[in-house]
């Protein structure tokens, strides 16, 4: 997780002069933060000796509830991924984003005859930037350390 968090720091500390470079340091940042977020689920499973690597906030909050245990984090990351506008939706949305390959990508031109539909309570693409990825890197470095400074208080 840490590695990641790193690699993330240095892709964006890098200077990308080249539109396709800098679009590909921002997809590379996406994937090392994704990696980082994945790593802190199962850090968190652990603690809690969930014996499993939970794919979600979601899974990870009720697989802690099923064994009994407790965990701040586990509540706050839940909360994060339920509210559209938080940095882990919207990191969320990016990874879904750049890593799903939408079906009318390659069907070429919808029916005449079929009205397009829209789900207007999904968020809109997430346009990257070296703002918003240095947002997600620094909330997702401090939930880290939060957690880390509350482990080693026990």
């Amino acid at each position: 997780m840490t590695s990641a968090l790193r690699k993330s720091q240095l892709l964006l500390e890098t200077d990308c002069a080249a539109p396709l470079q800098r679009v590909a340091a921002q997809e590379a940042v996406v994937m090392h933060l994704w990696r980082a977020y994945r790593a802190f689920l199962a850090e968190l499973a652990f603690q809690l000796q969930l014996d499993t690597e939970p794919e979600s906030a979601q899974a990870l909050a009720e697989r802690a509830l099923a064994f009994g245990k407790a965990s701040g984090e586990a509540v706050e990351l839940q909360e994060l991924a339920l509210d559209p506008d938080s940095w882990l939706s919207r990191l969320q949305a990016a990874w879904v984003q750049l890593w799903s390959f939408a079906a009318e990508s390659g069907s070429g031109q919808p029916a005449a005859n079929l009205i397009p539909l829209q789900n207007l309570s999904a968020p809109g693409p997430v346009q990257l930037s070296g703002e918003l990825l240095r947002d997600w890197q620094s909330a997702l470095s401090e939930l880290v350390r939060r957690q880390r400074a509350q482990s080693q208080e026990w």
